[in-house]
């Protein structure tokens, strides 16, 4: 571009007409050339080809699914469709399953949607017709394996399954997760639940967990989410995990986009659009190639915080818009000098991929989510639902967990009176007087450490301060009469002293397992000191939802770091429901009680054990004066009064 200016030039006249002469002004007219700066494309770039595996998935021999030319289709229009077509699929030829409708719980008659001990399948929505509606996929053990296309949305933590949009569970690889619309809700309609319980409602949209490997995901657009993709389920949960995440949509989002630990990861050409705490958070050591995403009105998109380890991460040519940077807990580190801190060479060509950083918000809003691809015909809408055949009432109503009105003559307990540590031989007294221990467990295939020491006063104490992500834990199995027969109770009472190091203090867990029941439940407690969170934490065994009585930020806050009996009832009416009351000090009337919920899943129908210490991820520190149990009855604080064995340790409330 030119532009035309005047020059003024000043000639002295002494230099042409002597020193007398006056000075004359002679105004010049010249081109001066103007260079204009360069125009910056923020259109989208039109893209041909979506049907091509890039990142990691494209490694390991590729991840093809259920294509081939022997390939087997099936469209479904319901779950239970989709868990035959999976359960029947031959093994020596790949499977297609296109979904035509809306999946649920109802028509699925499960909790979940198994991919489990298979291989070569994809998983497909219709146009824009496939969904799964509060009903996830639970990836085990599987390979090659692609899901396509989707709606996937309010799947409902601890409903008898992992509550994710889509979990995967190692061994897996060659995973590849394209052009889905994932998402739950930051809110739940029910004004009782505690913001840590509407946290809780739902878990994940895309988790993965274990040996999990050779995995892509890519356009897909995941939203209003509270823990949006988890990969490595706790800081020892140590494999090395590699994922690609391409293309995705992130908006209106809390945390983990994603949160990483161990493994490498290659996070590229996504648009972030609100995040309310963080964006991606690497841990344990993993380290992540950042490359030309857009990050937009959020707060410390790459960080490390909250694991015992620092990760490590490569930003190259990332695109920061209104972004802000805030410290974070001690040992954390933040992005916001905008520095590398590691380096990750992918071993894949993903370059036709790449796209210019400027034109990654626009590609992104236009090609991410359902009804991007190209897919066959519906072959017409799925028939409506058949409508529901009155069932006739039963005459004999189903039993309900009527709590005992009468005290014992007396009570059988069985005793931990911690004088030994829980693994010594005879540490244990049971009801019918002989003697047993309980067993240490294993994490991932290794012993875990033994963090009971016993104090030679009566006492055992329990620490695992020194590494938060340490395991340890002391099972004993059997506990409840697995008979069939409903109502069942049990009652535990746990003599306990906190600690003054703002610490959580000790895990308790039961498993009401049955031999003849066809599900299982448990009750986990968190006896917890940590400053506001402090508390009995009962974990989701409020309908799925996790509850704190005596909260340290409420009016009715206990103080955690002082000696007291802990006493809880438990009535089942069925293996999954019943009442839980929580009772301290003796005192009759209870701190809490739940009526009519359903209890959190056991992992296994037939688990049966009482569990005492720390399942990981969080630092304990507490002593042990002495537990008791029975399955007698569900008795309250009154009923017990002169019946706790002597010579145990501090009864107080109880001895009289």
């Amino acid at each position: 571009m030119y532009r035309k200016s005047l020059l003024a030039v000043l000639i002295s006249s002494s230099l042409l007409l002597g020193c007398d002469s006056e000075t004359v002004v002679v105004e010049v007219e010249r081109e001066v050339i103007v260079t204009p700066p360069p125009t910056v494309d923020t259109s989208a770039v039109v893209l041909t080809d979506l049907d091509t595996v890039y990142g990691y998935a494209s490694e390991n021999g590729g991840t093809t699914g259920g294509s081939g030319e022997n390939r087997v289709e099936v469209v479904v229009c319901t779950g239970e469709q989709m868990i035959a077509a999976l359960k029947n699929k031959d093994p020596q030829r790949p499977l297609t399953i296109w979904v035509n409708g809306t999946i649920t719980l109802q028509n699925a008659k499960d909790s979940r949607i198994d991919i489990k001990d298979i291989r070569d399948v994809s998983i497909i929505g219709l146009g824009s017709q496939g969904e799964m509606a509060g009903i996830g996929f639970n990836i085990v053990r599987a390979q090659n394996i692609i899901i396509r296309n989707l709606r996937i949305h309010h799947v409902r933590a601890n409903l008898g399954a992992p509550g994710d949009g889509i979990s995967i569970e190692g061994p897996a690889s060659n995973i590849w997760i394209d052009h889905n619309e994932i998402y739950n809700s930051l809110t739940v309609d029910d004004a009782s639940l505690t913001l840590d319980q509407v946290k809780d409602y739902y878990d994940g949209l895309v988790d993965a967990k274990g040996d999990a490997r050779y995995i892509t995901i890519s356009f897909n657009k995941f939203h209003n989410s509270w823990k949006t993709s988890l990969v490595g389920s706790s800081d020892s949960d140590n494999y090395e995990r590699t994922l690609t995440y391409h293309h995705n949509h992130w908006y209106n989002v809390n945390s983990r986009l994603p949160l990483f630990r161990f493994g490498k990861g290659h996070i590229y050409n996504n648009f972030y659009d609100g995040a309310l705490e963080s964006g991606i958070n690497s841990r344990m050591g993993a380290v992540i190639r950042i490359e030309q995403n857009h990050f937009a009105n959020m707060k410390n998109p790459v960080m490390s915080m909250f694991s015992q380890q620092i990760g490590y991460w490569q930003l190259i040519d990332n695109i920061f818009e209104n972004i802000t940077w805030e410290p974070g807990a001690a040992g954390s580190v933040i992005a916001n000098d905008n520095q590398s801190t590691g380096e990750l060479l992918v071993p894949y060509d993903y370059q036709q991929s790449l796209i210019p950083v400027q034109q990654v918000k626009e590609t992104v809003l236009r090609y991410a989510g359902v009804g991007k691809i190209e897919t066959p015909p519906s072959p017409g809408l799925c028939p409506a639902p058949e409508p529901e055949v009155a069932v006739p009432e039963d005459p004999t109503p189903p039993p309900v967990p009527i709590d005992p009105v009468e005290p014992p003559a007396n009570v059988d307990w069985n005793i931990y009176a911690a004088d030994l540590e829980p693994f010594a031989s005879n540490a244990v007294t049971l009801a019918d007087g002989s003697l047993g221990q309980f067993a240490p467990q294993q994490s991932g295939g290794a012993a875990e450490p033994n963090l009971f020491s016993a104090n030679g006063d009566g006492t055992v104490t329990f620490d695992s301060t020194a590494s938060g992500s340490d395991r340890s834990r002391a099972k004993l199995d059997s506990v409840i009469a697995a008979d069939g027969v409903y109502p069942k109770y049990f009652t535990l009472l746990m003599g306990l002293q906190g600690n003054t190091d703002n610490q959580r203090i000790i895990e308790t867990e039961i498993a009401f397992g049955d031999t003849e029941g066809s599900a299982g439940s448990r009750l986990k407690v968190v006896f917890r000191g940590d400053g506001s969170n402090a508390g009995i934490q009962l974990e989701n065994a409020n309908n799925g939802s996790s509850i704190t009585f005596g909260k340290g930020n409420e009016p009715d806050a206990i103080d955690m770091t002082q000696y007291r009996v802990y006493h809880f009832t438990i009535a089942l009416s069925s293996p999954t429901t019943g009442n839980i009351a929580v009772y301290i000090e003796g005192n009759n009337t209870p701190l809490g009680v739940l009526e009519g919920v359903t209890m959190r899943p056991a992992s296994n129908a037939s688990d049966n054990y009482l569990q005492l210490g720390d399942a990981g991820n969080s630092s304990y520190k507490g002593d042990i004066d002495w537990v008791l149990w029975t399955d007698a009855g569900a008795y309250t604080p009154a009923m017990l009064k002169g019946l706790l064995p002597n010579g145990i340790g501090d009864i107080s409330g109880y001895d009289n």
